[in-house]
């Protein structure tokens, strides 16, 4: 499996079968997009139903598939399930033997009800600039509540992005984190998982 990250709640995962992108966004935003083909894509809020378009290619399949509502799907072998959380959804991909839990705009931990619909989870997406989103105590609690092998931190401050979120090594501190070097992409496996909790943070592509 392939991650690469393109800013804010935007990745490209691409499986040994399918391409999945996540949360696209429009240039008004002051970072613009690069042509983005995906089989499966998915939207974490309602809202975001407009930015959709902006992958109008397949890679696998004959026409991309939108996700932007809680549910269960199978698309070209692969699993998501998305779960209603306030005004968001949350995301559980099962791709490649490894699950992956898309988190962004909450507030409080996680229900029971939810841990156990994020249960297994090896890949963390966590946002953790959000002015009015998790605080740092929240973030962690999360990530000890899920327990997962690798997190990817998310909406944060990068050049050019026209929002108000707070810088990543900012952030990761305040979690008691430290920062690590970028990486340009994740390739990653089941039998590459790392053994420890680990922080791996992806320079945001355009």
């Amino acid at each position: 499996m392939e991650i690469k990250f393109f800013g804010h709640f935007c990745f490209r995962i691409k499986g040994k079968d399918i391409v999945l992108v996540t949360n696209p966004f429009p240039s008004s935003l002051g970072f613009k997009l690069p042509t983005l083909p995906a089989d499966v894509v998915i939207a974490s809020d309602k809202k975001d139903q407009v930015k959709l378009d902006l992958v109008n290619k397949a890679v696998n399949r004959q026409e991309p598939f939108f996700i932007d509502s809680p549910g269960e799907y199978e698309v070209g072998g692969s699993f998501v399930l998305g779960i209603q959380a306030g005004k968001n959804i949350l995301y559980m991909i099962t791709m490649d033997g490894l699950r992956l839990a898309f988190l962004n705009g909450l507030t409080e931990i996680l229900s029971e009800k939810q841990l156990e619909e994020l249960d297994g989870v090896d890949i963390l997406f966590l946002a953790v600039g959000e002015k009015g989103g998790l605080l740092p105590k929240l973030a962690t609690e999360i990530i000890n509540q899920i327990e997962p092998k690798i997190i990817i931190p998310m909406a944060y401050k990068i050049p050019q992005l026209n929002l108000d979120l707070a810088p990543l090594g900012d952030s990761l501190k305040q979690m008691g984190i430290e920062q690590t070097n970028p990486q340009e992409k994740l390739i990653i496996s089941k039998d590459k998982l790392p053994l420890e909790k680990e922080v791996v943070v992806l320079n945001a592509r355009s």
